[in-house]
């Protein structure tokens, strides 16, 4: 699978002296294309990686590739952000920014876009009045105004129930499936959406994990409890251990989600 996204050598530190923050301390690793993860607990280095990668910042250090090209050669209007909390004027009208956005960026497809989120009933709406779970529809859908190649999310699933959650998960998948939109998720929680093809988890600033393909899925364990041992993605040793007379405690499964927590829990515990 191609690289989408390549980090390499970031750094970013924020003051000095006793009181320098050190936001990103060294951080590589790839992302390739489909839909990927950068995740990462608050103060894990999330924001300041989405400033760099939106260009508001520069690093300290290191360097940004998007498909083999520097971050500042690749075309502007080929990148989407969707940012947690923008600075967009209330009475911007959503229809119509979805649209200007779109042909700003050589393609309408607005109307597409307000299907597929649910926007219909209020693409006729200013900014200023939906809910919070319209407003992260809209700019989840803005990010994918004009069909851009590549769309970075910034926590698109907070503040919104059950229902928005589920119909913007479908959207992001729909349009990478049928656009080939690449999609980069930025969150401090994993959404099981289905087929994820690369990750990285960040924490205190540094890469803990960057999993590709089929690693990812290892993370899917099978673990089985006995008195004296503990057995993960091992069914041979666990029968030896059953034929040997010794009976598990339990069998767990865990999932994605599970091993990506495990993960964050040892490096704290570590730091």
């Amino acid at each position: 699978m191609r690289s989408l996204l390549e980090c390499s050598g970031l750094s970013k530190t924020y003051g000095r002296g006793k009181s320098a923050v050190r936001a990103l301390d060294n951080v590589s690793f790839t992302l390739t294309e489909g839909i990927s993860y950068i995740l990462g607990p608050n103060g894990s280095g999330k924001s300041t990686l989405i400033k760099i990668l939106a260009g508001l910042i520069r690093p300290d250090s290191g360097e940004v590739r998007i498909k083999g090209l520097p971050l500042g050669e690749y075309p502007p209007k080929q990148i989407g952000f969707a940012f947690e909390k923008p600075v967009l004027h209330p009475r911007l009208v959503v229809g119509e920014h979805i649209r200007d956005v779109a042909t700003y960026r050589g393609e309408d497809n607005s109307e597409d876009l307000i299907q597929i989120f649910g926007l219909d009933w209020v693409k006729n709406k200013r900014f200023g009045e939906l809910s919070m779970g319209y407003k992260r529809r809209f700019l989840v859908a803005l990010a994918f105004a004009g069909l851009p190649d590549v769309v970075f999310l910034d926590e698109p699933f907070s503040n919104v129930d059950i229902v928005a959650k589920m119909e913007i998960m479908e959207g992001i998948k729909t349009l990478q499936r049928e656009k080939g939109t690449d999609v980069v998720i930025v969150s401090h929680v994993f959404d099981n959406i289905p087929k994820i093809d690369s990750m990285v988890v960040l924490y205190g600033g540094k890469v803990i994990a960057n999993l590709i393909g089929d690693e990812i899925r290892l993370l899917r364990k099978v673990r089985f409890i006995f008195p004296d041992e503990v057995v993960e993605n091992d069914l041979k040793r666990a029968v030896q251990l059953i034929q040997a007379g010794k009976e598990p405690k339990a069998v767990e499964c865990v999932g994605v989600e599970e091993g990506i927590m495990e993960l964050l829990k040892r490096s704290s515990e570590e730091a």
